[in-house]
């Protein structure tokens, strides 16, 4: 059997009725002192006593795995020091060993039985069924086991079989529910057709067009405006209750939580945020963070290792494939994540200490339905410039009215791309996120739906950076309209499934939130024009006050939210100033929807990069709000890469007149 053999050999006698302490001990991973405090952090958070050694720094995970050898009476393989046996692992079969944790190593029993090496062998004989399945190898083969670290196995696949892992990366969703479907087949080229058609009868009949448009973007113009009014007219949200956050005594309230985090060229930011995950205040024996980069992103790679990140916290480099997007790579190190609950950020995040805390609780209170729950998100460079200023008050409109609104009304809840938490056996159970969609949030939100999972608000803020120009904005703004085009299109693809998965409230809110936003966008030029024409010449008093209550109903709600939002007085008064220039904000995302139609029939997966790193000069002039939690960003350094895996996904505007 090739590999290195510490301890144990197949087939050896367990240490019967021995604690994993005793066998320590007894090797000398731990001293007395040192077991007795395992054995307290052990009871303070729920964890195995390894785990809890590992994280006071008490012993290394080698020698857990050592003495875990001996108790379970299986050999002990370090799977970095050797290779499986040639021919035994298909790359067709990648799937099933990230799945159930465990490489094919030798052949045993006269070659009639086959080793697997897995951290946990208990679960791989539990479920060695369904294993010889997944590994295309005879239902009577008998299957031994041989045990290595968690580590020790993830350092061995990400060696093994690249491409293999590349694709299973980008085709995780099913086909059905899948945006590829669109990008690689025919879709493309029916859109373009149906575009092109569109065209074609504008130039025909120019007049019909002309009025076709217009009653179109009067409809779109009142839907917007509906929604914001019903959102207007709910009563506030209740009060949250004082959350009991994960106590010492309550260690069932403290499941293993996996934070993940996708770069892609920023090594900008790589530093800070080493430092804000560090300031999680959860029990680190029962915390991992995994940083996804890709593979030949070297330059944030050696950033990300000079920063010194934590044991707790590993790299994980994403094979080459395509496409290079974000779900692509949080699909990669899903395979190598152990909690039972997920958390995505994104690298500029800066979350506050106990947001995993509350997020564990309300998990724990709520009921199995409730499978993913969406924090707010707010902007620490908000002062900066007129455009983080309006969109300080989109957020506010969005994360303190409208999101509320939509969750009482029963629509189904665009996530954001950051700051949401899921569990785990939903997230596998859909197939996780959508590689193709360049909103993979969102997409993701309407998939739970699907499934009969609801997505809950979590009382809690993290605080992020605006774009501060122009071109960057309308970039930003283009990739999420295109996301939300492509969403729309491929849940669109069985209209009378997706009604009976999202009941009509859900089908009708997703209509409004997913078209609706893309087409009040492209229908803007006609209501200005109308609105300039009737306040000239004079026209149709009903549609252009209706025009006029659709601004009045954005000011409202921006107004509102302002009233609702975890600001100082001071802030709140100079933002609600400039909630009066909105009017003029709202145009650039006429600019950004044409790109977005056009990048959707051209390149629907490719990422418009936007650049950050730039939001320090909030902090150094005292304008952080009191008692936040994030921390000051780095500067990019002169011509520094702009990321490209970044991505907060809130409904693109749902608007009135603009």
């Amino acid at each position: 059997m090739s590999g290195a053999l510490r301890s144990g050999a197949l087939g050896a006698t367990p240490a019967s009725g021995a604690r994993l302490g005793e066998i320590m001990l007894a090797q000398g991973a731990l001293r007395p002192v040192g077991l007795r405090d395992a054995l307290a952090r052990q009871a303070r958070s729920g964890a195995r006593v390894g785990e809890a050694a590992v994280a006071l720094g008490l012993a290394s995970r080698g020698q857990v795995a050592d003495a875990l050898a001996v108790q379970q009476g299986v050999a002990r393989v370090d799977p970095r020091l050797g290779s499986p046996e040639p021919d035994l692992l298909d790359p067709a079969c990648i799937g099933a060993v990230l799945a159930y944790r465990a490489l094919p190593w030798a052949r045993s029993s006269g070659g009639e039985g086959l080793v697997v090496v897995t951290p946990d062998p208990a679960a791989a004989l539990r479920q060695a069924q369904a294993l010889r399945s997944g590994l295309g190898v005879n239902s009577a083969t008998m299957i031994e086991t041989a045990l290595c670290d968690d580590r020790e196995f993830d350092e061995a696949l990400l060696a093994l079989h690249p491409a293999a892992r590349a694709e299973r990366a980008a085709a995780r969703t099913p086909l059905r529910l899948s945006a590829r479907r669109f990008a690689q087949g025919p879709g493309r080229l029916i859109a373009l057709g149906v575009f092109a058609a569109l065209l074609a009868a504008a130039a025909a009949w120019p007049a019909a067009a002309l009025a076709t448009g217009f009653l179109i973007a009067v409809v779109l113009n009142m839907v917007n405006t509906g929604l914001r009014l019903a959102a207007l007219s709910l009563p506030p949200p209740p009060a949250p209750t004082p959350p009991r956050l994960v106590r010492a005594t309550e260690p069932e309230l403290a499941p293993r939580f996996t934070v993940m985090v996708a770069l892609y060229r920023e090594p900008q930011v790589a530093a800070s945020l080493i430092r804000a995950l560090e300031r999680l205040d959860y029990p680190r024996e029962k915390l991992e963070a995994l940083l996804a980069v890709e593979e030949d992103d070297h330059q944030t790679i050696r950033a990300l290792k000079a920063a010194r990140p934590p044991k707790w916290m590993r790299i994980i480099p994403t094979p080459p494939g395509r496409p290079r997007t974000k779900p692509r790579a949080l699909n990669h190190a899903l395979d190598f994540a152990s909690g039972a609950l997920v958390a995505v950020y994104d690298a500029e995040d800066r979350p506050p200490p106990d947001q995993l805390r509350r997020a564990a609780e309300t998990f724990a209170r709520a009921p199995a339905r409730i499978a993913c729950l969406q924090a707010r998100l707010n902007f620490y460079n908000a002062e900066t410039g007129w455009i983080p200023r309006c969109f300080a008050l989109e957020y506010h409109s969005w994360f303190q009215v409208t999101l509320p609104a939509l969750a009482r009304l029963g629509v189904p809840l665009p996530l954001g791309g950051t700051s949401l938490f899921i569990r785990r056996r939903a997230l596998d159970r859909l197939g996780a996120w959508d590689a193709h969609n360049v909103t993979e949030d969102a997409d993701l939100g309407m998939r739970l739906a699907r499934a009969g999972y609801r997505t809950a608000l979590l009382d809690s803020e993290t605080q992020e950076e605006a774009v501060r120009d122009v071109w960057s904005w309308v970039r930003q703004r283009s990739r999420w309209q295109k996301g939300y085009l492509v969403t729309w299109t491929t849940h669109m693809r069985d209209p009378v499934r997706l009604w009976r998965d999202l009941g009509a409230v859900g089908f009708l809110g997703f209509q409004a939130l997913f078209l609706g936003a893309a087409g009040s966008s492209l229908a803007q030029p006609l209501l200005w024009a109308a609105w300039i024409w009737w306040g000239l010449a004079g026209g149709s008093a009903v549609l252009l006050w209706s025009l006029h209550l659709g601004q009045a109903a954005m000011l409202a709600t921006a107004l509102l939210a302002l009233r609702r939002a975890d600001r100082g007085r001071a802030q709140k008064r100079r933002l609600a100033l400039w909630a009066l220039t909105l009017p003029a904000y709202w145009p650039m995302s006429t600019a950004s929807s044409f790109k977005a139609v056009a990048e959707a029939a051209a390149a629907p997966t490719w990422w418009d990069k936007t650049r950050h790193g730039g939001g320090g000069a909030a902090a150094r002039r005292g304008l952080w709000r009191r008692g936040s939690s994030a921390s000051k960003p780095k500067r990019a350094p002169a011509g520094a890469a702009p990321d490209n895996h970044e991505a907060v996904t809130p409904c693109p505007q749902v608007d009135g007149a603009r």
